[in-house]
């Protein structure tokens, strides 16, 4: 048995702590030191992150250079265009139109922002009809080479989710019938959709049992507006371009302009039953 009173045998590891004080009472003391080094209190390593860089070369100015001096042009004005010289074009008569109305006519003869504004309307309003009645002219959606299909089999669906795709379409329709064709109208420019699309099914009843459930079925967080094909069942029948259409949504402004949820309201709102289209029965 050893000495009970050592201390070594009351704690094996008193040497090491003490060893680790000793340690740390150098460290505190190093700290110190280098604290009265530099006022920061940084070591050496952490001071040359710090260090300023050196100064900038030094390049003389560069030399002013002398540009040669403004000469008169008379001496070549005996080689410009006279009116009667062949040579010489008169200058382009800028015609009027609705956005840059000349300033001289607009000066004279417009003496107030409204009638501007009226007037550019107005011209807006005359090539608007003028391009209309020359479309109506070539309008035949009998003879359109995108348009194929039994029109009376044919569903019209408006008012979709532009980012509604055609497959879709179809899946939300198909619980109706049988879908033979979904053909979902894009821009011809832009190749971006343009919110309607006609879906062509196999059977008559199915079209039919879709436009009496689907009007007004939610599609991404959209209602549709269904209908049947009216550009080769209705005659004389003219789409919402061509000045024809449903409803009055583009007349004014949002109170002027009453936004229909079904079908139902939008025929209450000036469509006869006269108009409505003859539906051939299944045999």
């Amino acid at each position: 048995m050893g000495d009970y009173g050592d201390a070594m045998m009351r704690n094996p590891n008193a040497s090491v702590q003490a060893r680790t004080k000793a340690q740390n009472r150098a460290n505190v003391l190093q700290l110190k030191m280098i604290g009265l080094s530099h006022p920061t209190g940084l070591t050496a390593s952490l001071l040359k992150l710090f260090e300023p860089r050196p100064p900038l070369e030094y390049k003389p100015p560069p030399e002013k250079r002398k540009c040669p001096p403004y000469s008169g042009m008379a001496q070549y004005v005996s080689n410009f265009a006279e009116p009667d010289d062949p040579k010489y074009a008169p200058p382009v008569q800028k015609g009027e139109t609705p956005d840059d109305l000349d300033f001289n006519w607009l000066m004279g003869n417009i003496t107030s922002l409204a009638e501007r504004k009226a007037r550019i309307h107005q011209i807006r309003l005359e090539k608007g009809a003028k391009k209309a009645a020359e479309e109506i002219e070539k309008y035949d959606p009998n003879k359109e080479p995108n348009i194929s299909g039994d029109p009376y089999k044919t569903l019209f669906v408006a008012r979709l989710n532009y980012e509604t795709t055609e497959s879709k379409v179809k899946r939300e329709f198909e619980t109706y019938g049988p879908i033979k064709r979904v053909r979902l109208i894009t821009d011809k420019e832009s190749n971006k959709p343009r919110g309607y699309a006609f879906i062509e099914y196999v059977h008559k009843r199915d079209m039919k049992a879709a436009y009496k459930q689907a009007d007004g079925k939610k599609i991404d967080n959209r209602r549709v507006f269904v209908d049947v094909e009216r550009g080769r069942t209705v005659p004389n029948w003219r789409p919402r371009r061509l000045g024809g259409g449903l409803g009055t949504s583009r007349v004014g402004n949002e109170e002027a302009n009453p936004r229909p949820i079904g079908r139902e309201q939008v025929q209450s709102g000036g469509i006869s039953r006269s108009d409505e289209p003859r539906v051939e029965r299944d045999r």
